[in-house]
């Protein structure tokens, strides 16, 4: 009995130790360990084992006039498998002080490296918060995504992207105006080099993004503006081989806005986008080169405009029945494309697709700390073919593709 007592008179000690740390440094672990089965019936542009399915992805026929991508593949992976922590700091410059670090195993094809995610800090004061660091675009939208189980979360209808940026937000009752200067790391823009975050880097210029969300009771409603800004090339080369200096940038601009409307246990979203060169938010979008001087090789540039709108619900709690319809249109470079004969200088993401569309109905099942989702995807892209028109960077025909994806997502949080 006395052994017992002193070993407790000796862990008191290290015990009021752990307690004045936890209140001085308290983190936070969380994440989920996620198992996903997938089948495709089309080859599609996607990322990580496929896991990530963005649109099919047409590239003709073959000698026997079979399409080449008209192919059916499935796959079990858990490189979607996430973990996080949360950092409660200091008080610093009279804010409340926070830090997220988050990552999962989709680093590099076939490699399965630990990926960065997250990271930042955020200052929080009465009124006003400022975020340092890496982690979701503005034009996510906050809380207001789709709530569907593909890793995709909606896109190309809708941007997915994470980059380091600044933001700040001034929060005045139920409104909250926002302004987010970016670069890029992970989805970067298109360009002659292929992709790389180079041409942001080399116009200087942040992204900068101006927002605002409204947000009461079961309501929530927002909008926004993207001013981005890119070189395509430092250098060119003329007809006699010499190397001249290149000052031409690009600007491009596009608007974002949704709703959403969330009583109890419906939840609907509507969103809408409409934009330039929006490669790097993973949509539809681009730029081509719109004057060439043979001479020197300089070059101006013209964008690739197009829209976008996504309808999501779901309803209940541990059975959660959901639907995601979404629509798209490539609407064509805004200034006429070089004609060189051959075909136009065009770089980005699905620059040859018309018009897309999607319908996805999913259900899934909750309970504490586990979750299972059942979801069927179909998308159609229709792509151009026949004649280029140069003057809008539109095709005077389309040839559609179809692919219909099964998912099923075992989910375990911790």
């Amino acid at each position: 009995m006395l052994r017992l007592i002193g070993c407790l008179l000796l862990l008191l000690p290290l015990a009021a130790i752990s307690q004045e740390i936890k209140k001085e440094n308290p983190v936070t672990f969380y994440g989920f360990v996620r198992n996903d089965f997938y089948l495709d019936t089309y080859k599609g542009i996607n990322a990580f084992q496929d896991v990530f399915y963005l649109f099919p992805n047409y590239i003709g026929t073959d000698a026997n006039g079979r399409d080449i991508n008209d192919q059916t593949s499935a796959n079990l992976v858990s490189i979607v498998t996430r973990g996080g922590v949360n950092i409660v700091g200091p008080e610093i410059f009279g804010a409340k002080t926070t830090g997220c670090i988050e990552v999962d195993f989709a680093g590099k094809p076939e490699i399965f490296l630990i990926r960065l995610r997250k990271a930042y800090t955020l200052f929080t004061w009465t009124k006003t918060k400022l975020l340092v660091g890496q982690t979701w675009h503005p034009f996510f939208s906050n809380d207001a995504f789709p709530r569907i189980g593909a890793l995709n979360t909606g896109s190309p209808f809708q941007p997915f992207n994470r980059s380091p940026q600044v933001r700040f937000d001034y929060k005045a009752g139920a409104l909250t105006l926002s302004a987010t200067g970016l670069y890029q790391q992970q989805y970067v823009s298109v360009g002659p080099i292929g992709s790389s975050n180079t041409y942001k880097r080399d116009a200087v210029v942040p992204e900068t993004v101006l927002s605002f969300e409204y947000s009461k009771k079961s309501l929530t409603l927002g909008a926004g503006v993207d001013f981005n800004r890119i070189k395509p090339r430092v250098t060119t080369t003329g007809f006699d081989g010499k190397i001249y200096v290149s000052d031409e940038c690009l600007n491009s601009t596009s608007w974002m806005a949704y709703g959403k409307y969330a009583p109890g246990k419906l939840v609907m979203l509507l969103k809408g986008y409409y934009g330039q060169n929006m490669a790097h938010l993973t949509m539809i979008g681009g730029y081509g080169v719109a004057t060439f001087d043979p001479q020197t090789g300089k070059e101006t540039y013209t964008n690739i405009n197009s829209y976008s709108a996504l309808f999501n619900i779901t309803y209940g709690t541990k059975w959660k029945p959901g639907l995601l319809i979404g629509y798209l249109e490539n609407l064509g470079s805004s200034d006429p494309l070089v004609n060189k004969g051959i075909k136009a200088d065009v770089w980005g993401c699905g620059t040859n697709i018309m018009n897309m569309s999607r319908f996805s109905p999913s259900i899934s099942y909750s309970v504490p700390k586990f979750l299972l989702t059942a979801e069927y995807e179909r998308t159609i892209a229709a792509y151009g073919i026949g004649e280029f028109n140069f003057r809008n960077g539109l095709y005077a025909d389309h040839h559609s593709v179809t692919n219909n994806g099964i998912r099923l997502i075992m989910t375990y949080f911790f």
